[in-house]
C-alpha cells in the first residue's frame, strides 16, 4: 500500500508535473475535464491520511477518465461547486468514510476498512461514474466481482464497460480518480418528413442565347402545363426514432420526426396513401405563397383577331398563333404568345411572353403586371410592373417600375421614350442619324402614367359637364345627359381617389439612387437621359458608358 501511495504522490503532487496525465494501465484518459476540490473537502482529508501528509492544504484534482477512447459523458454539469449534485454526493460519501475512520474505540486500536466504491449516476441516467478509495489497515482490496455487485445494487445493468471493470482492480493508480464505468444510449430522434417537388417552385426565367447572341423566347415557358392526375410533389413521411437506454436499463422513447408541411393548394388532391400531391384538373401548376395551385389554362391553337371577340380569362392563356389587329386579350394569370402581337390590346395579370415580337403600328398596347419578355418591341406602348426584356425597342413608349434590359440580339433602343424606375441596360442607345431617344429614370412610371390618364379623364368629364350646364334651360334630354355626365365625373374621381389611396398604402421603397443609371456599350448623339427632372443630352458618340446622378446632376459616371 505504501508503494501505491508513493507512486500516486510522485505522479500527482510533484511540483511542475502536468496534472491528469496519469498512466492508468491501458485505460484511455481525457484530461481536458478536471474537477478541482478545495483543501477543506473531506476527500482531500482522506487523501492526506492515505499519503500520511496530514493537513497538507493542497487541493485535489479529479481527472475524468474514460475507458473507451471517447470524450467523457458529463452528468448534468459536473462542477467543483458546493451545490453541484456530484460534489454534494461525494461530500456525503467522504464524510461517512471519515466517520468510519474515527470510530476506533481507542487511539491504539486500528480500523480495518475495505477498499471503498463511490458510484454516481447522472440525473438523466446516461452516465455512471466510479471513484475508488484505498483500503485501510487490513481491509480487503476491491475485486471485479465486488465492483459488479456495486453496480447491480445501484441498478446499473446497461452499457457497462466490462473491459474497464475487469482492469480496475489491477490498476496501480486507481484511487482518487473518476472512471466512466457505464454509458447509456441516447435516443435518436426520427428524421423529419420532406417534400420532393416535381415542378419548380420558382420557374426558371433564363432566356437561352446562342453563339450569335440571339435570344430564343420560345423556350421561355412560364406556363407549366399539367394534366389531371399528374404528380406535383412527393411527400416523404417522417421516420420513427430509435429509443435509447439509460444505464439502469430504462427505455428512453425517441421523438418521431416532424411531419412535412404538405403544400396543398387549390385544385390539388392527395393520393389515397397521402404520399403524393396530384393535380385535380388540367391547367397550369404554380407555387404561390405556401402551396402549389393548379390554375386553369386556356389553350388557343390558332390566331386571335378582332373577329374572335374579346378574350377574358381568369387563368393563364397560351396562344399558339398571332394576336392580330384589333384583338383584345386579358388574363388574370400569364400569357404566352408563340407568334406576333400586332396593333391590339393585350394585358397579363402576371407575366407576358411574346416569342416573336410586337408590331404595334403606334396603337398597340401591351401590359404585364409582373414581367414582360418580347423578341422585339416596335411602335407600341408597353407597361410592366417589374421588368422589360427584349432584343430591341424601336419608337416605343415604355413604362417599367423596375428595369429595362436590351442586351440580346441587336440590343438597341432607338427613338421613343423608355421610363424605368431602377435602370436601363442596353448594348446600343440611339442611332448614327441622331434620332431623338429619351431615357427617363426614377419614380414609378406605371403609376405616374395611370394617374395622369385618370386625371385627364377627370378634367375631360368636368369640361363636358360645364358645357352641359351652360346650355339653355333644361329639357328631358339635357337632364338625362347632365345626370350621365355627373356620374362619369363621379366614377373618374373615385378611380383617382382609389389610386391615390392604393399608392399611399403600398408605396414601395425608393430605388437606390446610385443604381438609377443608363448602362450601355455605345450611345449616340440625340439621346437625352433624365433623372429627377435633371437632364443630360449626349453630344458625341461614347463607348462603354454609364449615365446617372453625380453630385445632384445627370452625367457620365464611372462604372
Amino acid at each position: 500500500m505504501a508503494d501505491l501511495s508513493q507512486a500516486w504522490r510522485a505522479r500527482h503532487l510533484t511540483p511542475g508535473d502536468s496534472i491528469g496525465h496519469t498512466d492508468t494501465g491501458g485505460v484511455d484518459s481525457h484530461t481536458e475535464h478536471v474537477i478541482t476540490l478545495p483543501p477543506e473537502h473531506p476527500l482531500c482529508a482522506l487523501r492526506d491520511l492515505w499519503l500520511s501528509t496530514p493537513s497538507s492544504g493542497a487541493s485535489l484534482r479529479l481527472d475524468l477518465l474514460c475507458g473507451r477512447g471517447e470524450d467523457p459523458l458529463l452528468p448534468e454539469k459536473i462542477l467543483s461547486r458546493e451545490d453541484a449534485p456530484f460534489v454534494s454526493a461525494l461530500t456525503r460519501f467522504s464524510t461517512k468514510r471519515i466517520q468510519q475512520l474515527v470510530a476506533a474505540p481507542a487511539p491504539s486500536a486500528g480500523v480495518d476498512l475495505d477498499e471503498a466504491v463511490f458510484l454516481y449516476l447522472s440525473n438523466d441516467g446516461m452516465a455512471a461514474w466510479m471513484l475508488l478509495l484505498p483500503p485501510v489497515g487490513d481491509g480487503a482490496a476491491i475485486t471485479a466481482q465486488r465492483l459488479e455487485q456495486a453496480l447491480v445494487r445501484r441498478g446499473v445493468i446497461y452499457g457497462v464497460d466490462q473491459r474497464l471493470l475487469n482492469q480496475l482492480p489491477t490498476l496501480p493508480e486507481r484511487y482518487f480518480q473518476l472512471f466512466l464505468i457505464a454509458s447509456g444510449a441516447p435516443p435518436e430522434p426520427g428524421t423529419a418528413g420532406s417534400i420532393v417537388d416535381h415542378y419548380p417552385r420558382v420557374p426558371q426565367v433564363g432566356i437561352q442565347v446562342d453563339e450569335l447572341a440571339q435570344a430564343d423566347y420560345e423556350t421561355l415557358r412560364l406556363v407549366q402545363d399539367i394534366q389531371q392526375g399528374d404528380v406535383i410533389c412527393e411527400i416523404i413521411p417522417p421516420t420513427r426514432g430509435v429509443p435509447g437506454n439509460t444505464v439502469t436499463g430504462r427505455v428512453v422513447p425517441a421523438p418521431p420526426g416532424a411531419k412535412a408541411q404538405v403544400p396543398q393548394g387549390r385544385n390539388t388532391v392527395l393520393s389515397e396513401d397521402g404520399l403524393l400531391l396530384l393535380a385535380a384538373q388540367d391547367g397550369h401548376v404554380e407555387f404561390t405563397g405556401q402551396s402549389f395551385q393548379v390554375k386553369p389554362i386556356l389553350e388557343i391553337p390558332g390566331d386571335v383577331s378582332a373577329a374572335t371577340g374579346i378574350v377574358n380569362f381568369l387563368g393563364d392563356i397560351h396562344i399558339c398563333g398571332d394576336v392580330c389587329r384589333g384583338a383584345v386579350v386579358r388574363a388574370m394569370g400569364s400569357i404566352q404568345v408563340d407568334g406576333v402581337v400586332e396593333d391590339c390590346s393585350i394585358e397579363a395579370g402576371e407575366d407576358l411572353v411574346v416569342s416573336s415580337g410586337v408590331l404595334g403600328q403606334d396603337h398597340g398596347i401591351v401590359r404585364a403586371h409582373r414581367r414582360l419578355y418580347a423578341k422585339y418591341l416596335e411602335h407600341c406602348r408597353v407597361y410592366a410592373q417589374e421588368s422589360v426584356q427584349s432584343d430591341c425597342i424601336i419608337d416605343c413608349e415604355v413604362y417599367s417600375n423596375g428595369t429595362v434590359r436590351v442586351r440580346t440580339g441587336r440590343g438597341v433602343i432607338i427613338g421613343g421614350t423608355v421610363r424605368a424606375a431602377e435602370g436601363v441596360d442596353a448594348s446600343t442607345v440611339g442611332s448614327k442619324a441622331e434620332r431623338l431617344t429619351n431615357i427617363v429614370l426614377g419614380g414609378l412610371p406605371c403609376e405616374d402614367l395611370e394617374r395622369r390618364l385618370i386625371q385627364d379623364e377627370v378634367d375631360a368629364a368636368k369640361l363636358a359637364l360645364e358645357k352641359l350646364e351652360a346650355q339653355p334651360p333644361e329639357t328631358l334630354a339635357q337632364s338625362m345627359a347632365l345626370s350621365k355626365q355627373r356620374m362619369n365625373l363621379y366614377v373618374a374621381q373615385m378611380k383617382l381617389e382609389r389610386l391615390e389611396n392604393s399608392l399611399e398604402r403600398h408605396q414601395p421603397p425608393p430605388p437606390d439612387k446610385d443604381h438609377r443609371r443608363l448602362t450601355c456599350d455605345a450611345i449616340y448623339p440625340g439621346t437625352v437621359v433624365t433623372v429627377d427632372h435633371s437632364s443630360y443630352r449626349v453630344t458625341r458618340t461614347t463607348l462603354k458608358c454609364a449615365i446617372g446622378l453625380k453630385n445632384g446632376l445627370v452625367g457620365p459616371i464611372r462604372l
